[in-house]
């Protein structure tokens, strides 16, 4: 009998979460289909009718969720409004925090960091991730712009290195706090319960005294 849309989408769920499990464990490079198809209890063949790129697409599509997911609590965060300044406070507490909160979001980052290897065909697929970091970078440089002209920034600071220190920030205190997690079950900090402190010390550095 063929699946319904439905049931199809079902177990295109299921094999992304199982694959984001088996990835966690094994890291990228290591996995094989078999080793997705075992986790989530359906046949290789399964696997190839959802995603006919193989591990790749796999590897893609939970990216992909991952920064759906960013970008609706993006959404959220600047329909709340503000000054310049407060939004790019918010933008950023709430990121960090994001990443300690959200199980599936906090795995592909730790894959991405610790668990990734050279791959050509994932390398092609890896340039969105790219296209994202740059896009990132660009819309807070146009909040810092914004500041400026709003006389909550230094008339002096250049957005788009400020931009980059900041993303720079955001991303070295995600790696520390995944490298302490990685050898103890007490690091020295919390992404929740220090975010606003982290961001604060940045700010300080570029706003108006």
């Amino acid at each position: 009998m063929r699946k319904t849309k439905e049931e199809a989408e079902v177990t295109k769920e299921k094999l992304l979460d199982a694959a984001l499990k088996v990835f966690s464990k094994k890291g990228y490079a290591t996995t094989t289909l078999d080793d997705i198809a075992k986790e989530a209890g359906v046949t290789r063949g399964a696997i190839y009718w959802h995603f006919k790129g193989g591990k790749a697409e796999i590897f893609t599509e939970i990216l992909n969720k991952g920064f759906e997911r960013v970008n609706i609590l993006l959404e959220r965060l600047m329909a709340e409004g503000g000054s310049p300044l407060e939004i790019i406070e918010r933008l950023m507490v709430r990121l960090l925090q994001f990443v300690e909160e959200d199980d599936d979001y906090r795995a592909v980052q730790e894959i991405l960091i610790f668990k990734m290897t050279d791959d050509p065909e994932l390398s092609l697929r890896l340039e969105d991730k790219r296209h994202a970091q740059e896009e990132s970078v660009r819309y807070i440089a146009g909040l810092i712009d914004q500041a400026k002209a709003a006389g909550e920034v230094c008339p002096d600071t250049d957005a788009m290195t400020a931009a980059i220190a900041a993303y720079g920030m955001l991303n070295g205190i995600v790696f520390l706090w995944m490298v302490e997690r990685s050898v103890t079950d007490t690091p020295q900090f919390s992404l929740k319960r220090d975010a606003a402190s982290f961001v604060r010390l940045y700010l300080r550095s570029i706003a108006v005294r």
